[in-house]
């Protein structure tokens, strides 16, 4: 893997002793995207996929959420999975200790630039439909802003509609969530990448639509915030995805997997392949790991095959 630099500038946190290193074969911090990774299509946890994650932190690894949800939405999945420590929201405009449920980093876009990115996407392309997260954490979407969501976030979360979305921008916001009908995401982000104002990108959000943010907020530069609360670095991170806004952190981390409902572009950017997210692909990896199986960094490039529990997961 290539383990290239991902900070944001501002986004320090105090040093912690890290805990005991965990035995040879496991990684100091383990972190993983939520929708399309832990979670099912129909939104569940399974309790196979839970329980590896208590494994996994009963044998001394650091976990951490790394999703798009805003921290509201993804704390019903750190309630199910005991044990997860931090969670990165937002694609990694905020980072939260989620056993103190309390924020330690976060990266918006001032006023001005906010406003400035909006307006260009808003000229550039004119049937786009605007939603955004306010850094006080309110959530402002435009009345004809309907892209598709998970049913459980959707549930979840508290929205204020408006008419025009940047007439709400009172303060920093941390992330515009941009959706057009019958257009690509990808084409989105292609049209309008080259116009964002300084300061700002406009990336895939993990859901049906982009999203324009601080420069440098990433999945991998909120991880690189809990890593740097212990002294870890990106080679001590095992990280978890399936969705293009998973990139970033599967090239960013030591040792990386890719769910096997991933598009091409996201497995190749990781080191295996777990099965889908629909077989507990999740759970196989983490209990080869802690059987002392499957041992990725012996066997790069491969697949881990779906097992039952409690089985052997060869590969």
């Amino acid at each position: 893997m290539s383990h290239r630099p991902s900070t944001v500038q501002g986004m320090t946190t105090p040093l912690r002793k890290a805990p005991a290193r965990p035995r040879a074969g496991l990684p100091r911090l383990a972190a993983f995207d939520v929708d399309g990774t832990l979670i099912n299509r129909q939104g569940v946890l399974t309790e196979r996929t839970a329980s590896a994650l208590r494994a996994l932190a009963e044998a001394g690894v650091i976990t951490a959420l790394a999703t798009g949800r805003p921290w509201p939405q993804a704390q019903s999945v750190v309630r199910q999975a005991s044990g997860v420590s931090y969670a990165v929201c937002l694609n990694g405009a905020v980072v939260m200790d989620a056993v103190a449920g309390e924020q330690i980093a976060d990266r918006a876009m001032t006023h001005i630039e906010a406003i400035e990115a909006a307006e260009i996407a808003r000229k550039l392309m004119p049937d786009v439909r605007l939603g955004l997260d306010m850094a006080d954490g309110r959530h402002v979407w435009e009345h004809d802003f309907a892209p598709v969501m998970p049913v459980d976030l959707l549930a979840d979360i508290s929205v204020d509609r408006v008419d025009d979305a940047l007439s709400a921008v009172d303060g920093p916001v941390l992330t515009w969530l941009v959706h057009a009908p019958s257009v690509d995401t990808l084409a989105i982000i292609d049209e309008l990448s080259p116009d964002m104002p300084l300061g700002t990108e406009i990336r895939p959000s993990g859901l049906d639509m982009a999203e324009i943010a601080a420069a440098g907020v990433s999945k991998s530069a909120g991880l690189e915030i809990i890593c740097q609360r212990y002294g870890f670095d990106a080679a001590d991170v095992l990280a978890f995805g399936d969705g293009l806004n998973d990139i970033d952190m599967l090239r960013w981390a030591g040792q990386a997997v890719a769910m096997s409902n991933a598009p091409d572009s996201v497995r190749d950017a990781a080191d295996r392949v777990a099965p889908s997210n629909q077989d507990d692909g999740v759970a196989v990896v983490v209990e080869a790991m802690l059987a002392g199986e499957g041992g990725l960094l012996a066997g790069r490039g491969g697949a881990f095959a779906a097992a039952p529990p409690g089985g052997r997961s060869d590969g």
